[in-house]
């Protein structure tokens, strides 16, 4: 018989932690993320567009060929009975996780989220069975582009409102070694109160008041919003506290025409860089 001149065909495979998960090995990528996510399952659909085709040898083998972005930004969540969970706080731009041991939600960050889903399907790879092509779990989806998008996507899914963290049914947050207590007012409020005070002559554009509030945030452990979100809180609270509205003919520190407000000034000693505002 003649021998056949055909390369043979190169199957990667990931080595288990362990011998019980060797023994425990699935040949679905799909089930294997359903029995530990099956809520998120359920609603977002399965972890991967699968892809299937039979072998030389006669076996079905399975390929992940696309990943669910929706799925995996859903249990970015965690499971909240079992006292695990992140959410979005757009007003900040930050993911908060419950941490059990100060019983408060703290901020996290994008990379670390990234890394617990490229965990996850490093896991779920190293136990994978044989019929399994696991290159997309260990390279192509772990890739940053890949992370990014779910990221984004989580942004979306696990977008938590305003009152999460405000009023009396809100959670606490433990930022920075400090408490802040759910029924405490958000930084905006205490920045007009503390720092904003009525002075007919002087003037103050939202680019100065911003580069104050920031550094007030920084001085008090405080999570800073962004100057979006800033604009339009501060101006919602000095309208009503001081029946002003914000102007778009304030001169600015070069002279140049800016928004802001007449007849207020901020208290606190900042140096303000010209250009910023």
């Amino acid at each position: 018989m003649a021998k056949s001149n055909e390369a043979p065909l190169m199957r990667f495979r990931m080595p288990p932690t362990s011998t019980e998960a060797a023994s425990e090995s699935v040949n679905d990528p799909n089930q294997w993320f359903a029995e530990k996510f099956p809520e998120q399952t359920e609603q977002f659909g399965a972890a991967f567009l699968a892809g299937t085709f039979t072998d030389g040898d006669g076996l079905k083998r399975f390929i992940p060929a696309y990943l669910n972005e929706d799925f995996f930004a859903s249990i970015l969540g965690g499971n909240k009975e079992l006292g695990h969970q992140v959410v979005y706080y757009p007003p900040e731009d930050t993911f908060y996780f419950y941490d059990c041991r100060v019983d408060a939600f703290c901020p996290t960050t994008e990379a670390k989220l990234k890394l617990l889903l490229s965990n996850y399907l490093i896991r779920c790879s190293q136990e994978m069975g044989s019929l399994v092509d696991v290159t997309n779990l260990v390279v192509s989806f772990r890739k940053e582009e890949a992370l990014s998008s779910i990221i984004l996507k989580a942004k979306a899914v696990l977008e938590a409102e305003r009152c999460f963290f405000e009023g009396k049914d809100g959670h606490r947050r433990f930022i920075d070694g400090r408490w802040v207590e759910a029924n405490a007012e958000p930084s905006y409020q205490q920045f007009v109160k503390k720092a904003i005070v009525r002075e007919p002559a002087s003037k103050l554009t939202v680019g100065d008041a911003f580069h104050r509030y920031y550094q007030f945030c920084k001085d008090n452990a405080m999570k800073p919003l962004t100057r979006p979100e800033f604009k339009d809180l501060v101006a919602e609270v000095i309208r009503e506290q001081y029946n002003l509205g914000i102007r778009h003919d304030v001169l600015d520190e070069r002279g140049k025409q800016s928004q802001g407000w007449m007849g207020i000034d901020c208290r606190l000693d900042v140096p303000v860089v010209v250009g910023q505002n």
